[in-house]
């Protein structure tokens, strides 16, 4: 009885299985006809689906590039203490750095306690400062950034660039006494030449 109920079950299943499969194809050869009847319209039709995903795609990344800009205006720039640190607009901080001769760079997390330090002695000695230099906040893409120059996250790390190419480097946390020596740290910081040549005497 078990296996009359069994063989029934899977006659069934084998049943419905086929029922599914002949219903699929089905639609499928209905979708053929139909694009080979209207051979045109479903061209013009695939051709118009192709124009409309790409526009939203270029849509939602231009948006959100606008806002990711935006809020790092707002939220980032407007605190500098002075016009001394030049940021990044967002998403050209890379080709910057690629295409400017010379070019000193911070690297930092906003609001965290090393970078708030650097900039209040930044405001507190800007007449000090040699040069201006560029900010390049790590905020979004920051595993990116932080293997593509070889920056810890947690550190506020100078750098500065010939030719697209690191030249010299120092973090805020290296700095003795950075209340006195951070500011000539920092106004160094492209006289790598100059240091190297010291070096070799």
């Amino acid at each position: 009885m078990t296996s009359v109920k069994a063989g029934g079950k899977g006659f069934m299943m084998s049943r419905l299985v086929r029922k599914i499969k002949y219903s699929l194809q089905a639609l499928w050869y209905g979708f053929a006809d139909t694009i080979n009847t209207n051979k045109k319209k479903s061209i013009l039709g695939v051709f118009f689906a192709l124009l409309l995903v790409i526009a939203l795609t270029f849509l939602t990344l231009t948006v959100n590039s606008k806002i990711r800009a935006a809020q790092m205006e707002n939220l980032i720039y407007e605190d500098l203490p002075t016009k001394k640190i030049v940021p990044f607009s967002y998403g050209e901080g890379d080709k910057m750095i690629n295409e400017k001769k010379a070019v000193s760079v911070m690297f930092a997390k906003p609001n965290q306690t090393e970078t708030k330090k650097a900039l209040q002695i930044i405001k507190q000695k800007e007449d000090e400062l040699n040069r201006k230099f560029y900010y390049y906040p790590l905020v979004y893409q920051t595993p990116e950034i932080k293997n593509t120059y070889n920056i810890a996250s947690d550190e506020v790390t100078f750098v500065f660039f010939q030719n697209g190419e690191e030249k010299n480097r120092f973090t805020l946390s290296s700095v003795k006494d950075p209340k006195e020596n951070f500011i000539p740290e920092l106004n160094r910081l492209p006289m790598w030449n100059i240091e190297v040549e010291e070096n070799k005497k």
